[in-house]
């Protein structure tokens, strides 16, 4: 793809748009970059692009900072709605988004994974499988690491393995990754996404321009995943914690199989709950379409210890642990981290409000969830729905803050108890990002001891 000289509009300046404007540069391009928010809550951002000559435009978007343009990406920030898409359109421009662009300048085949839940623990895992294979591999995408960066590191005999979010699903054109994989599909951002059937559809976009030389890895035992295999061109690769299956990974009497090779005793199997058995399925499955011996494979799934900020073991402080699931975005990530704990439980949850119904979530506790300390936009909506479920009152505890729910938490929880950080929403209303709300949460169970 030819961008020297061209004159490229980034819009959004989050961390996939500081890569973009810095591989840009880098390939030649005149870069014009723009985001809505103001030079305060851009500080990181443009002290990482100063000296670089990147046109900055900030504030109101207007039509004229279009002119001139030859294409325009967009962060996956950037909604298809936005005004920037509609104006672009109306002028003809080329729109791309990032995982478009970095497929297209990509020289290393990419391995996908996307789903509502699991994506980072089942992207490391299968990252990890490849490097216990001796394989050169880029773990990136919306993992943290840009793909755009690892697109353009990556050599013909490397390997990347990605991440990709359904936000970065809709701005997919020519993307086609050597295997794909759809984990799961529950509802999730419908505030951006408007319907579950749409959401589905876009989580459907990872497959769509893959051949049938290709494979495709699809959750057998989730309806809305497996309904999308009508839709592949690629050849179907399904994985079932629940069924044993002719052709794919399944589990039998206790081990993980590939196809009709043992590979591993489930219970040996490093990290803990019915989801990561379904994530080892997953990375293990697109390990083996790859290529990768089962002994490999077997090794990793032994010793993988798994990711920050997931069900993610922080402290005990006096008989009562304390447990880090910020990843816990949405009601169905955080029912699975509520189901893994074996414990009674303390959890602090709400955050952003993405649309999501919390009945589920809130029938989950049963008698498990002993005391629930309520944050964030949603606190009222959570707490409307518990009481719904006839969730005692007296056991529900409003607050202003991540430090002060983990203050409450420690002051009402038993010896024997779990304090669960799962706040299955978004954390933008308080937080930057899920990382920045967990190591909040962190900091304030270290300070507890102190």
């Amino acid at each position: 793809m030819e961008l020297k000289e061209k004159r490229v509009f980034v819009a959004g300046l989050g961390v996939s748009g500081v890569a973009l404007c810095r591989v840009l540069v880098n390939l030649g391009a005149n870069v014009i970059a723009y985001d809505q928010k103001n030079e305060i809550a851009l500080k990181e951002a443009l002290e990482e692009l100063k000296d670089l000559p990147v046109e900055i435009k900030l504030g109101e978007f207007k039509e004229e900072f279009l002119k001139g343009i030859e294409l325009v990406v967009l962060s996956p920030g950037i909604s298809l709605e936005s005004e920037i898409v509609k104006k672009a359109k109306d002028m003809g421009l080329e729109i791309l988004g990032e995982v478009e662009l970095a497929y297209r300048l990509s020289k290393a085949p990419i391995y996908a994974i996307t789903g509502t839940n699991g994506k980072t623990t089942t992207t490391s895992l299968l990252g990890e499988m490849f490097r216990n294979a001796g394989r050169k591999v880029y773990v990136a995408g919306n993992i943290g690491y840009p793909l755009i960066y690892a697109a353009l590191e990556a050599g013909p005999n490397d390997h990347i393995v990605a991440e990709i979010s359904s936000f970065q699903l809709e701005t997919v054109k020519e993307f086609r990754p050597k295997i794909s994989c759809i984990i799961n599909i529950t509802p999730d951002h419908l505030d951006r996404h408007k319907t579950f059937e749409n959401y589905a559809n876009i989580k459907g976009r990872i497959f769509e321009n893959q051949r049938e030389e290709e494979y495709v890895v699809l959750n057998y035992d989730d309806p809305v995943t497996w309904g999308l295999k009508e839709r592949a061109k690629a050849k179907v690769f399904p994985f079932s914690r629940k069924k044993v299956l002719e052709n794919g990974a399944y589990v039998k009497e206790g081990f993980l199989y590939l196809q009709n090779k043992k590979v591993i005793k489930v219970e040996d199997i490093y990290i803990p709950g019915e989801h990561n058995l379904e994530n080892a399925l997953a990375a293990s499955s697109v390990a083996y379409l790859s290529g990768i011996e089962v002994d490999a494979i077997e090794t990793t799934l032994r010793t993988f210890k798994g990711v920050e900020h997931r069900i993610e073991f922080v402290a005990e402080i006096e008989g009562i642990k304390f447990y880090n699931d910020s990843k816990g975005t949405n009601p169905d990530a955080s029912i699975k981290a509520i189901q893994a704990l074996k414990t009674p439980i303390v959890l602090i949850a709400g955050g952003y409000d993405k649309g999501s119904e919390f009945d589920e979530f809130v029938k989950t506790f049963d008698k498990k969830v002993r005391k629930l300390i309520l944050i964030g936009q949603t606190a009222q909506k959570i707490k409307k729905t518990a009481l719904k479920y006839s969730y005692p009152e007296e056991d529900i505890f409003l607050v202003d803050s991540l430090e002060e729910a983990v203050r409450k938490a420690y002051e009402v929880a038993e010896k024997g108890d779990s304090v669960l950080l799962s706040p299955a929403c978004a954390s933008w209303d308080m937080f930057k990002n899920f990382e920045e709300r967990g190591k909040a949460f962190k900091k304030a169970v270290m300070d507890l001891r102190r």
